[in-house]
């Protein structure tokens, strides 16, 4: 999903109530509300995930935080919205300098997502999101299923300009794989013990794993 298209979600898909985020300063409450969730996420842990310490994290009264995300769901749709948008903009940080050859372009952003795996914050980010989604929606897994839908998105995006001759269906079931694969990796790593060059080894490894799996490898679909 190429958040620069039409398809961007606007303020009421990503959850802030309809002409409270429009202006400069509301735009920047906004921001400011949904960093705090994420910083509150990644250094104190899913269970402190609420509106309240929302609020208190970000120095705010709980009524203007819910005066923008008038829900918790409001909220955590926001902030993934937001996350898709660091790594686009990540993503095209990466490709500014980057040859126009597609399968040098998916390189680029690959190993880029390997690195990420290494980044504590991230590791943090996503280890506490995970228990969070699955016991705000009841264990019925719709929340991860909408987060994973966006960064799956994003790399079938990719992966469709490098093999544009197979089909939508079997693009993101690549996709769907490869990104299991990058999330697995941060569990992993944690788990991962030894010198720094064995976990170096490792990731370029997985490098050329991922890469197999976006050109198909296995697949009973025909290749490009």
């Amino acid at each position: 999903m190429d958040l620069r298209t039409a398809d961007r979600p606007d303020a009421a898909a990503a959850g802030v109530r309809e002409g409270t985020a429009l202006s400069p300063a509301g735009k920047a409450t906004a921001k400011r509300i949904i960093d705090a969730a994420r910083d509150l996420i990644t250094e104190r842990g899913n269970t402190q995930f609420s509106m309240r310490n929302v609020a208190e994290h970000a120095g705010l009264h709980l009524a203007n935080v819910q005066y923008y995300f008038p829900r918790r769901d409001d909220l955590v749709h926001a902030l993934f919205i937001d996350t898709a948008e660091r790594y686009q903009a990540a993503y095209e940080k990466c490709l500014a300098t980057a040859p126009d050859d597609p399968l040098e372009r998916f390189k680029i952003i690959l190993r880029y997502n390997m690195r990420d795996v290494m980044n504590r914050k991230t590791r943090q980010f996503f280890i506490q999101l995970w228990p969070l989604l699955e016991s705000l929606d009841g264990h019925t897994g719709r929340l991860l299923r909408e987060f994973y839908a966006i960064d799956i998105a994003q790399l079938g995006e990719l992966i469709s300009q490098m093999n544009p001759r197979v089909p939508r269906d079997e693009i993101e079931r690549r996709a769907t794989l490869l990104a299991a694969f990058i999330e697995g990796l941060l569990v992993v790593h944690v788990a991962q013990s030894g010198r720094k060059s064995d976990r170096d080894a490792l990731i370029e490894h997985a490098f050329a794993v991922g890469l197999s799996i976006a050109n198909g490898a296995g697949s009973t679909k025909p290749t490009a």
